[in-house]
């Protein structure tokens, strides 16, 4: 069989033509077929080489495709070295794989059967199995059960009623809720009709706390409460998974490591506030995807108002030396999924849940971001929105995301080659030729508040299905999209006093990083001027030799200079400079009548605190670099 998962869909456009095709090795042979036997026969060829690394199942795929499709497999650069370090060449093996392909091509010899699905260790519930006798690598798990626990939707809402959305389309989605608490602005008014939307009890609360803390302030009335904001929707199937027996809710994590997490520095603040609670924490929990258990709540937030404040303003103090090399703390304001997870290991109450890996056997998100566009728009200030829209960037850009069609036909009707998996009732993007660029840009993870409200008409809907028009790829990894969310400006006055187990001893080596328009910082001192005789590089013959101005000064010249330094204070000097400069700037009609005399006299005056900064020095006479002359230190006071 073929992958018949779909916790590869987020990246799916990624995966090379050969992984994706690949026959599993828990498969039936033909032992006695030709193109078997070469293919084995290469296999032994390989064996001291970096193909050897590559499972034997996957290496036929990739030399089938290379002989049908000419596409050379890509191996990890760290694999093509040899044990001195250096390159290993590999011979080019085209041409005798085209030749197998023009031969057995037409008689199809990789086939397929329904009798075995091959899941590789992905996270399933009975609903996702198919028709299959057999199944390679799934892992089994038990759906929630309405008469062991009830479950609350939390919302968090800001204006234009966008979770009305929600509310509206709640009663067609499989989800596990039993109450839906929406949190609102003090001065936010609240509806009364809710009941004519959905059957769902629903409830409005107005806050009392910033937006940020609604983990903690919502009141909870059932064991167990999730949460999410106005700018989503519930998915079409929220598929709760539990551990058969004991009934332990399975909740995905992503590993605290460089390349899924650290290289963010929103996830690695989060991870750096988690280990204040617990130092040992490794794992990322994203809020929308934990299973708040109320009673941990409630313990935890208590915990957490005593040691950050009410409103979380003692959460980013003493971090004076940290904002000496950046403008702002870039991490999440409030409580999280992980700090929440963190105290759970330290007071061990963790074992209330059973935690899966979710870069290896995936995870699917409970909540679809609908309002991308308008997310966005919230999230900017009056000046950032400006700036964009005269920039027309928003105009440009498109969230394409075939994850959010819930439909067979909106899938097959995207315009941009999304396909349906009816396994899984999910829709994912088009397989690629390997190197292609992706349908779609990628999209931003979901964030919980926007900055301010801004004076800008809305509709109640989400934005209409993007096109592919306009559509940017990048070179970011698929993870990458988990944490790119809205920075959290901290500002902070005192140093750090976190144990040395988090993070922060090495977080001043990346500095924050300004936007496009915004000058770069450099610590170097500089003159503010054009005028190359001020670069801060040069000496003061340099700057006149680039004038083409250099005067070799006189014996008289210097005798008289000398006296005058004798005679004039430091202060003097330096006055004297400023006021020829000025005088420069200042008369501008004759500025090219006595440019030379300017510049010669201003070279003067620095040759002379140049001497004088030698003598304050070594306290010895001045050098016979500025002429015949010797002077002898009287203790004149420059």
């Amino acid at each position: 069989a073929q992958y018949d998962g779909d916790k590869w869909d987020n990246f799916y456009e990624k995966i090379p033509i050969s992984l994706l095709h690949h026959t599993n090795g828990n498969a039936i042979y033909n032992t006695s077929h030709p193109l078997l036997e070469r293919l084995v026969g290469q296999l032994e060829v390989e064996a001291p080489c970096p193909y050897n690394s590559i499972p034997y199942d996957y290496r036929m795929s990739q030399m089938w495709v290379e002989g049908t499709l000419g596409i050379v497999p890509e191996l990890a650069p760290k694999i093509m070295l040899n044990e001195e370090g250096e390159n290993i060449t590999l011979s080019n093996n085209v041409d005798m794989f085209k030749k197998w392909a023009d031969i057995w091509e037409k008689e199809d010899p990789f086939k397929y059967t329904p009798v075995i699905h091959n899941y590789a260790a992905t996270n399933l519930i009975p609903r996702h199995l198919g028709p299959e006798y057999i199944i390679h690598g799934a892992k089994l798990y038990s759906p929630w059960n309405p008469t062991k626990s009830e479950v609350t939707l939390v919302v968090s809402e800001w204006f234009f009623d966008r979770s009305l959305h929600l509310v509206k389309n709640l009663d067609e989605k499989d989800h596990p809720f039993s109450e839906v608490v929406i949190m609102v602005p003090p001065v936010a008014g609240s509806h009364d009709d809710y009941d004519e939307m959905t059957d769902v009890p629903v409830r409005t609360q107005h806050r009392g706390a910033p937006d940020f803390m609604d983990l903690c302030e919502a009141d909870i009335r059932t064991e167990w409460f999730m949460l999410t904001n106005s700018y989503h929707h519930v998915a079409r199937h929220v598929d709760l998974m539990f551990t058969p027996g004991t009934f332990k809710p399975v909740i995905p994590f992503t590993p605290a490591t460089y390349p899924f997490c650290f290289k963010f520095p929103y996830c690695k603040e989060t991870v750096n506030l988690a280990q204040r609670i617990n130092p040992g924490q490794d794992k990322v929990i994203q809020d929308m995807d934990m299973l708040y258990n109320t009673e941990a709540r409630n313990a935890y937030c208590k915990e957490w108002k005593e040691e950050n404040g009410e409103e979380g303003e003692e959460l980013y103090k003493n971090q004076q030396r940290r904002l000496m090399f950046r403008k702002k703390i870039i991490g999440p304001p409030g409580p999280t999924g992980t700090s929440y997870y963190a105290w759970l290991v330290r007071e061990k109450k963790d074992s209330i849940y059973k935690m899966t890996d979710r870069s290896l056997y995936g995870a699917r998100p409970p909540f679809v971001k609908v309002f991308a566009k308008e997310e966005k728009l919230d999230g900017m200030s009056e000046d950032e929105l400006a700036k964009r829209v005269g920039m027309t960037l928003l105009d440009n850009s498109t969230d394409c995301n075939c994850g959010t069609f819930e439909t067979e036909v909106e899938c097959s009707d995207s315009g941009i080659g999304c396909i349906w998996r009816p396994l899984f009732e999910s829709c994912h993007p088009p397989e690629l030729i390997d190197g292609g660029e992706p349908i779609c840009a990628a999209t931003e993870a979901p964030t919980m508040a926007p900055t301010m409200t801004l004076p800008l008409g809305d509709t109640e809907s989400p934005t209409a299905a993007p096109s592919v028009e306009g559509t940017i790829a990048e070179d970011d990894p698929w993870y990458s999209s988990m944490f790119k969310s809205r920075e959290h400006d901290g500002t902070t006055t005192e140093n750090n006093s976190t144990d040395g187990t988090t993070l922060m001893a090495d977080d001043d080596d990346i500095l924050f990083e300004e936007p496009d328009s915004a000058p770069a910082q450099i610590r170097k001192l500089q003159a503010n001027t054009r005028d190359r005789r001020y670069e801060s590089n040069l000496s003061a013959r340099q700057r006149a030799q680039q004038m083409h101005i250099v005067r070799e000064p006189t014996h008289e010249h210097t005798t008289n200079s000398i006296e005058y330094t004798k005679t004039s204070s430091l202060s003097d000097l330096i006055e004297e400079e400023f006021e020829l400069k000025a005088e420069k700037k200042s008369n501008v009609p004759s500025q090219l009548q006595q440019e030379l005399h300017y510049q010669s006299e201003i070279v003067r005056l620095e040759m002379l605190l140049k001497a004088i900064e030698v003598e304050m020095k070594t306290s010895q006479p001045l050098s016979n670099d500025m002429g015949s002359v010797d002077v002898e230190s009287d203790g004149t006071e420059f």
